[in-house]
């Protein structure tokens, strides 16, 4: 009896072993993520600021001092996709209207970033999409210092550090220490004395 217990015990052993297996490879997809979120800001950091392909621009969180050196956490790196023909920027206080899909990082199981929000469904299709119209101060700093430097029109895709995002909040399904990469095409803003 106690041989059978024992052999029972062995051809299970590599049963548990295998759930055992595949338990942690699902949980590896955020293994170390506020790490590896870290270092992919640092590669974006590092692209942008080459600009070797002129389509990049880099800006200091809204408020910052110019003057002092910062991290790469305090600016917001952007990729220009489409420039806009506008010739105002949104201010801090304005509305935007914006069709917009926002995303982490890639991962093994998302190469293009997990979509955590967006205003459309696919692929952007302007003809057939309804832009949503929101309040800059009532979104994290690094979408509203973006969109203070992009005229209607423009379609950018926006990289936000964690520290200018939800930074060690977990929102809605967002890991702590997550970069936020929008793809942002501003239709259009408005304020108390002025449109675009």
């Amino acid at each position: 009896m106690k041989d059978l217990r024992i052999l029972f015990f062995l051809l299970l052993c590599p049963l548990f072993c295998l759930t055992s297996c595949e338990e942690s490879d699902e949980m590896g997809e955020f293994d170390n993520w506020e790490k590896r979120n870290t270092e992919f800001i640092d590669s974006i950091a590092s692209v942008a600021r080459t600009n070797a392909d002129g389509k990049w621009q880099v800006f200091l969180a809204y408020g910052l001092d110019p003057e002092k050196e910062w991290d790469n956490e305090y600016y917001v790196y952007c990729k220009v996709l489409e420039e806009g023909a506008g010739t105002k920027n949104p201010l801090y206080t304005d509305n935007v209207t914006v069709n917009y899909k926002g995303r982490l990082m890639p991962t093994s199981n998302y190469p293009e970033g997990f979509v955590f929000d967006s205003s459309y469904d696919g692929e952007l299709d302007t003809a057939f999409d309804v832009p949503v119209t929101l309040s800059l101060p009532s979104t994290v700093g690094g979408f509203s210092t973006a969109l203070q430097h992009m005229v209607a029109g423009s379609r950018w895709d926006i990289y936000i550090p964690s520290t200018l995002g939800y930074g060690a909040s977990a929102v809605s399904g967002i890991p702590v220490g997550s970069v936020l990469v929008f793809d942002v095409d501003l239709v259009s803003f408005t304020s108390m004395d002025r449109a675009e």
